[in-house]
């Protein structure tokens, strides 16, 4: 069977279409693709995922939140303090 893989390019375009909808802390596990049939494919999604995510909280389009080491990694949509 082929292994899915996913780009960069293509978690950026699935974040930036749900960021807009996300007011609250929400787990990136629920941003990422449905249907993964593999183990690789779960972890090339979720590499690629972290990485988008990290780009849009660099553009501050996103805020990012892990309380700890290994805990789970929330974003919001981002929102000015002034």
């Amino acid at each position: 069977d082929p292994i899915e893989v996913f780009s960069i390019e293509e978690a950026l375009v699935r974040l930036r279409n749900l960021i807009g909808e996300v007011p609250e802390w929400t787990d990136l596990s629920r941003f990422l693709p449905a249907g993964l049939s593999s183990a690789l494919s779960y972890r090339s999604a979720v590499a690629t995922t972290f990485v988008a995510t990290l780009e849009l909280a660099r553009t501050r389009q996103i805020s990012i939140r892990q309380v700890g080491n290994f805990e789970p990694i929330f974003i919001k949509t981002y929102v000015s303090d002034g």
